[in-house]
């Protein structure tokens, strides 16, 4: 292979690619929207914040520092049981809590779903507690706690999304760039007037798909740059292993895009069956919230969504979630397999000369 065609076919398509409004659309600032979307959406979930209970008291005992204990809770003291019922009517505090010496009454609004398993067990919590107060009782059992991080640093959900938008900045410019480049440049009978040229349809291929690696190269350290600096986010980056993990993540991108190429002769139809299957793939592939919020039947069906293992590769790299080193290699050469195949195959099928 000539490097001298090698190299003005490279910057061809790198022109194209940044002079193609929708491709710079969909793998520069899509995934950016994602970034801004849910970053400050999770950006301060990061840390533990305590729920606020409202405590009235008019017996002997002070249940404040017996509550304060437990590290759950934000402790207001209200002067009088109106007073104390009117801040958990009006939502200043989610628990409210009445104690005369001899009897506890919890208060709360009912309807709200999302907190009422945290005040069943506050409910059970506080009123354990007091009954050791009262009975003297002595502790036998001491719980330590002891933090462990499934990654080489403790990752916030932050850092768990931003890895996410990292792993949908891979697909769009894999999957939507080859659906481009095949999928128009075929419909435009550019294809066929490049059979007659003495370029070789390897030099075309590997052209095309270096300068896709260009683009998301430029895509993830916009992300990475903005994300450390707009949300704060403490990636590890293990550079080696991220750059293969990009290289083999796109091709398996670019495989799946090629497959739509093939199956969906009309590029919209193409665009539009890969923007329907990004979509699904984002909710059930577990890019920005785990895979164990879903249920059993559809984490079967993300075992079939290869944009789950480009999040897996990219959480490994970035420090969130280890991998075993069977895993990094066996998903790498799937994708890295998965690419060249497919683009062998299609370069074969369209650019060789009859």
């Amino acid at each position: 292979m000539s490097k001298s065609k090698l190299k003005p076919m490279f910057v061809a398509f790198a022109k194209e690619a940044f002079r193609n409004k929708l491709e710079v659309f969909f793998t520069l600032f899509f995934p950016m929207l994602f970034l801004i979307l849910f970053g400050f959406f999770f950006s301060g979930s990061g840390g533990y914040s305590k729920s606020k209970l409202g405590l009235f008291q008019s017996g002997t005992m002070d249940l404040r520092p017996i509550i304060e204990e437990s590290g759950a809770w934000s402790v207001t003291i209200y002067e009088t049981r109106d007073k104390l019922l009117e801040a958990v009517s009006g939502g200043e505090v989610l628990l409210g809590v009445a104690f005369d010496g001899a009897v506890i009454e919890y208060s709360y609004q009912e309807g709200d779903l999302s907190q009422r398993s945290t005040i069943t067990m506050a409910q059970s919590s506080i009123s354990a507690a007091v009954e050791k107060k009262i009975n003297d009782a002595k502790t036998v059992i001491v719980l330590e706690k002891i933090p462990e991080t499934a990654g080489r640093t403790t990752a916030t959900d932050a850092d768990y999304t931003m890895s996410g938008v990292i792993a949908i900045s891979i697909l769009s410019a894999g999957m939507f760039s080859v659906i481009s480049v095949f999928g128009r440049y075929r419909k435009r009978g550019v294809l066929k007037r490049f059979k007659i040229t003495p370029v070789k349809p390897m030099t075309f291929v590997l052209g095309s798909t270096l300068t896709r690696f260009l683009v998301s190269f430029v895509s993830i350290l916009l992300i990475i740059f903005v994300s450390k600096l707009l949300f704060k986010t403490t990636f590890q980056i293990d550079w080696p292993i991220f750059l293969i993990s990009v290289i083999s993540s796109t091709l398996g991108m670019m495989a799946l895009g090629l497959f739509l190429t093939l199956i969906f002769k009309n590029p919209e139809t193409a665009d539009s069956a890969a923007s329907i299957l990004m979509v699904i793939m984002i909710f059930l592939a577990g890019i920005y919230f785990p895979l164990a919020f879903l249920p059993d039947y559809l984490r079967v069906v993300s075992m079939f969504m290869p944009v789950k293992y480009v999040g897996e590769l990219m959480r490994h790299s970035l420090g969130i979630e280890l991998l075993s080193n069977l895993d990094f290699v066996v998903i790498n050469l799937v994708l890295s397999l998965c690419g060249i195949a497919l683009l062998y195959f299609t370069g074969r099928r369209y650019l060789k000369a009859s």
